[in-house]
């Protein structure tokens, strides 16, 4: 699937998406969203990832977006409790370099995180590593 992204020119292609699982709530945390607020699962975080970025965008009344370029991405760690290893989803640690600063972003509750890790590494392996002759400087 080929998607034109408002404000680029280039096209990019969409590997993967995912959305936070319900079942990354937890029993607790599920039964104090409901009786404070009913609507437990608007805010899910929503995760896309193309061949140019890592797209997270999460919240249902104050919306954040947040662009990651693949060539920035320094670390990718998958963190999986008992609870999530049970379900078969787990959290993935993103840590990029913006600028002179390092940033980490969660990808919470995603089913089948070592797939979509290897899906970063792979892209990261693509973009950011030099390709052809390897060049010495003698």
């Amino acid at each position: 699937m080929t998607a034109l992204v408002p404000g680029t020119e280039s096209n990019e292609q969409t590997l993967l998406e995912g959305r936070e699982t319900r079942r990354s709530y937890g029993p607790a945390r599920f039964l104090l969203a409901c009786l404070l607020l009913g609507l437990p699962f608007l805010g899910r975080q929503r995760v896309r990832i193309t061949d140019e970025r890592l797209i997270l965008e999460q919240g249902f009344w104050t919306r954040t977006r947040d662009d990651v370029e693949i060539f920035r991405i320094r670390d990718v760690v998958v963190r999986q409790s008992l609870y999530q290893r049970l379900l078969g989803i787990g959290d993935i640690v993103v840590k990029s370099l913006e600028g002179r600063s390092e940033e980490t972003h969660v990808l919470r509750g995603l089913a089948d995180p070592v797939r979509v890790s290897e899906t970063i590494r792979a892209l990261w392996n693509r973009t950011a590593r030099p390709q052809g002759p390897a060049a010495t400087l003698d």
